[in-house]
């Protein structure tokens, strides 16, 4: 679905398992980051991500509960923006969250995060030596 809207540039991380943030009793998460170029608008692109969601059998739950599917802009570009209506820019959790960080060094380590002026590599550098670090495991695919 993503890709029917990029106007190129399309670059995807490999995908990771992790254990679930918030309640335990979920299930193993799967993530990925991809990346790829859009000329609508930050506000359109989240309203399409979050219509995918429903698409796909999103159902409506809790803060944390399981979740069929989650998408998640996390950056737009080095644009900043932070007000509402709107989405806030960079996402304010992505660089403090290992499963957000890992696929994304993989495939842009030298990204500079707008609000903190580190590239991604230093970002996930800093969260491992924290001990925030999430345990992964990356999924083997036919692709590999």
């Amino acid at each position: 679905m993503l890709q029917k809207i990029s106007l190129g540039g399309w670059v995807e991380s490999s995908i990771y398992e992790t254990a679930p943030i918030g309640p335990q009793d979920q299930g193993k998460f799967f993530n990925q980051v991809v990346s790829f170029w859009y000329g609508k608008g930050s506000r359109k692109l989240l309203n399409y991500l979050k219509g995918a969601e429903l698409f796909l059998g999103r159902h409506p739950r809790g803060h944390w509960e399981k979740r069929e599917i989650d998408m998640d802009l996390l950056y737009y570009g080095e644009c900043i923006l932070n007000r509402r209506p709107g989405p806030i820019i960079p996402h304010p959790l992505a660089a403090v969250r290992g499963f957000v960080m890992v696929p994304f060094a993989e495939i842009y380590p030298d990204f500079c995060d707008p609000l903190l002026g580190k590239p991604i590599k230093k970002i996930l550098e800093e969260l491992k030596n924290s001990g925030a670090e999430v345990e992964f495991k990356k999924v083997e695919t036919d692709d590999e």
